[in-house]
């Protein structure tokens, strides 16, 4: 179907004047269309409705619906982010939402009840809960929750990775994290909490208010308020409280990556997961017992690593998402 045809559909659709034939018809089109059709649609649709912004809301929508995709196909959320790219940028309008529903439509269907999502190396996502609340997840994150039940029966979800949560409030029904060591318990707050896997530590920054942790193997219950931190050693499953510290842990959110006496071979990780890359050593046992502390921009992996390079006088290579490092020399670092 030619794109005008399309176009003209679809803002009959938002205007609630489409015949039941010209949906139908509707829907086929949308489900034939190539890349370059949905793209010249949106495009003219956009200029239709130029001065028509949408609000902080909308694009939130928008950008929801095309995470939430992680949870389907790879290659389709692709797709359409190279599609709808722009929306957030210049004119995301309503109509504009109304045809990305109708885009994720044509979709398969997730096969189970939950909503997934996954974040890859090197990248963030932004979504917003059902119940409102925001959360923000760093890369190679997984969050899932009951599609079914989240916000009606509970508010509960799955945390594998780091994420950084702005939770609605709501007394009757508190908002609980699962993760594979620490159950955590909250009404509404901002907190940022780190749950890896291959981490020996699973750890909590508390901007505001206050949560109710459990460790799941101990079931040590303790309460954490504003400014502070909670570290649950896993080898333990105890959990330490430290007062008064600085929200280090949500650094990523403002685009930082931030150390305090941290394991080198840790900092190698955090850069690996926020750029996306591997990083090889041509002598993995020389950062065994070294503790770094430092704080890094995450524009650029060049200027991380040079940074790095001051204290630990290394050489490196980058090609394609490989790092080598060579030459790593603890005895010659800078105090």
């Amino acid at each position: 179907m030619k794109t005008k045809k399309m176009t003209d559909l679809v803002t009959k659709y938002y205007e609630n004047q489409l015949s039941a034939d010209e949906l139908s018809a509707l829907k086929e089109s949308i489900n034939a269309a190539s890349d370059e059709e949905l793209e010249k649609t949106l495009s003219a649709l956009w200029q239709q409705e130029t001065g028509n912004f949408a609000d902080e809301d909308t694009i939130l929508g928008i950008k929801q619906d095309i995470d939430r995709l992680n949870a389907r196909q790879k290659w389709q959320r692709r797709k359409l982010m190279r599609i709808l790219s722009r929306a957030a940028a210049i004119i995301a309008v309503p109509l504009i939402a109304a045809f990305t529903i109708n885009l994720l439509d044509r979709l398969p269907a997730p096969a189970a009840s939950d909503m997934i999502v996954a974040v890859g190396p090197g990248e963030k996502v932004n979504i917003v809960l059902p119940d409102g609340t925001r959360v923000k997840l760093n890369s190679e994150t997984t969050l899932n929750y009951s599609i079914n039940d989240f916000n009606r029966k509970s508010r509960e979800i799955d945390l594998r990775g780091e994420a950084y949560f702005e939770v609605a409030r709501n007394e009757r029904k508190p908002f609980i994290i699962k993760t594979n060591s620490l159950d955590v318990k909250v009404l509404g707050t901002v907190f940022n909490l780190q749950a890896r896997e291959d981490e020996l530590t699973t750890e909590i920054d508390l901007l505001e208010g206050e949560v109710a942790l459990t460790s799941t193997t101990t079931h040590q219950q303790v309460r954490l308020y504003a400014s502070q931190r909670a570290v649950l050693d896993k080898s333990t499953g105890s959990i330490r409280i430290i007062k008064n510290a600085p929200p280090v842990g949500a650094a990523w959110v403002k685009g930082e990556l931030v150390f305090h006496a941290t394991p080198v071979r840790n900092v190698f990780k955090a850069i690996e997961r926020n750029y996306g890359v591997s990083i090889h050593l041509d002598k993995e046992d020389t950062i065994d017992n070294d503790l770094f502390t430092g704080r890094f921009s995450t524009g650029n992996l060049n200027e991380t690593l040079d940074i790095l390079k001051m204290h630990y006088r290394f050489n490196y290579q980058i090609k394609g998402n490989e790092v080598a490092i060579s030459n790593f020399r603890l005895n010659q670092r800078k105090n």
